[in-house]
């Protein structure tokens, strides 16, 4: 109980110290990003200033192609509220950088690891150039620290945030079920409540179409690519390599990861390759497993990946030049 206590104390201390350190790094990466998608979520934010509660979506699919209630009008409260653009996402990559340095400690992750993480290319990307996407992430996590129907609310309201994230639903829902598909493989034994999961699953993806599926279209006309496919499949069968020698659970990471196959074909390598990773580090931070010299290597490679793009913020006002 001491030790609990200990420890909790000693997270609560290091979160304190943590948040004005995150909140210079976040503020240093965005104020300069002012090209690209930023250009037009600079001006969005300023518009929302002035728009009404019932017209924000609206606006958002006319300036940037977004549909996503909840990322809207966090955005929206924001820029209502007065809030400096920069100062207001940067509060918001604080609580996204709180979150996984949280989820971290949950798990016992080593400082390595953590200070990889942190600056993994993806999470830069999240925090500078992928706003609605930052706003999902930071739900999704929170909802990873949560248990019960807690944790399922705030997983499903993540989609809300951002479409990208409903992609993790077939592949959490494989690796949840991993034993159940297994003994349904050797010996057709199931549990009623995998097959109750799967009903729910496809109600959900058949409501959540039938409301988004002209966003959803158009996101997949966009991202269709045989070069970013090839790319995006090359880098699929490297990061499941790895993960597959790193795990603990073999057959439950195979399962993760085995819908990102057909989602490569539909949506292209850059998108679904983000969700991979996330999902296959996910699920090694709770194995404990991040120390493992493939994990490490592969971390190293994302913090080395995200040089050049910092670069380009510096240089460009835009991280992908």
């Amino acid at each position: 109980m001491n030790n609990s206590i200990y420890t909790v104390n000693r997270t609560t201390f290091y979160c304190i110290l943590l948040v004005p350190v995150f909140f210079a790094y976040a503020y240093l990466l965005i104020a300069p990003y002012t090209e690209g998608d930023q250009y037009y979520y600079r001006l969005f934010y300023s518009e929302l200033a002035e728009t009404s509660a019932i017209d924000v979506i609206p606006l958002a699919i006319k300036k940037v192609a977004s549909v996503e209630p909840i990322s809207l009008y966090i955005l929206w409260g924001g820029s209502n509220l007065g809030i400096d653009k920069d100062i207001f996402i940067s509060f918001l990559n604080v609580i996204l950088l709180l979150g996984l340095f949280l989820l971290c400690r949950k798990y016992n992750v080593g400082p390595l690891p953590i200070l990889l993480l942190l600056t993994n290319f993806y999470i830069i990307v999240l925090m500078t150039g992928a706003e609605r996407l930052k706003i999902a992430y930071i739900i999704a996590i929170w909802a990873a620290l949560s248990t019960g129907n807690k944790s399922r609310i705030l997983f499903a309201a993540s989609g809300l945030a951002h479409l990208q994230n409903v992609i993790m639903l077939p592949s959490l829902l494989l690796a949840n079920y991993a034993e159940s598909i297994r003994r349904l493989l050797k010996a057709g034994k199931f549990r009623l409540q995998f097959i109750f999961a799967i009903i729910l699953l496809i109600a959900f993806a058949t409501i959540f179409f039938s409301i988004f599926n002209d966003a959803i279209i158009r996101k997949v006309v966009s991202n269709m690519s045989h070069e970013a496919r090839d790319v995006g499949l090359l880098n699929l069968i490297i990061l499941t390599v790895v993960a597959i020698f790193a795990t603990k659970n073999r057959w439950r990471m195979f399962l993760l990861l085995i819908p990102m196959y057909p989602a490569v074909a539909i949506l292209g390598g850059q998108r679904v390759n983000m969700i991979a990773v996330t999902l296959a580090i996910y699920l090694l931070i709770t194995e404990r497993a991040l120390n493992h010299p493939f994990v490490l290597l592969l971390l190293l490679y994302f913090s080395f990946k995200s040089i050049p793009f910092i670069q380009n913020i510096i240089l460009y006002g835009s991280g992908f030049g």
